[in-house]
């Protein structure tokens, strides 16, 4: 297995986009979503290449196999909902200058366990190295991605709750996974 990680384009769209799709989990039940993790929200090619044109979409491959994908957008693009709360949550906790979002974040079925969101976030980390932090926020209900990114080290530093929905908000230093 010899994964790399590269900034998007356009023509990567398609399988990124099969990935997020992948991860939403609709079909799963409650219990086995959570324990596997999901992707809230929809996305089409125009909104991913919205992601593209500004801090960026990262993208691992394995073989040139779609393995994960993170991606990124400026703090000040977060509009509402769960990603401009984020940012108030992030705000409040003095994360005020140099934040990006992070996420959303998959790794496909057969590649999950094997540091493919540790290497996306080197990858994140290398080219917004002008940052100072990197903030997200996960579902309460989402016991996967809670699990791996307080793994991860990232710091939790608030809550809030959107439409009846409970979320964490973590940050994180790009330099903490620079490679």
């Amino acid at each position: 297995m010899t994964i790399l990680v590269r900034k998007s384009g356009p023509a990567d769209r398609p399988a990124i986009l099969a990935l997020l799709d992948g991860a939403r989990g609709l079909d799963l039940p409650p219990a086995e979503r959570a324990a596997q993790g999901f992707v809230q929200g929809s996305f089409d090619a125009d909104k991913l290449a919205l992601f593209e044109t500004t801090t960026g979409v990262y993208l691992a491959t394995d073989d040139g196999e779609p393995a994960g994908v993170a991606l990124t957008s400026p703090a000040e693009s977060a509009g509402a909902g769960p990603p401009g709360c984020t940012v108030e949550v992030a705000r409040a906790a003095g994360l005020t200058e140099g934040v990006f979002l992070y996420g959303p974040v998959t790794v496909a079925p057969a590649h999950r366990g094997r540091g493919v969101v540790r290497l996306l976030l080197a990858a994140v980390a290398e080219h917004l190295a002008d940052h100072t932090a990197g903030v997200l926020f996960v579902e309460r209900a989402n016991e996967k991605s809670l699990a791996v990114h307080t793994h991860l080290g990232m710091n939790h530093v608030g809550d809030f709750t959107y439409a009846g929905r409970e979320y964490a908000v973590f940050s994180f230093i790009p330099e903490q996974f620079r490679a």
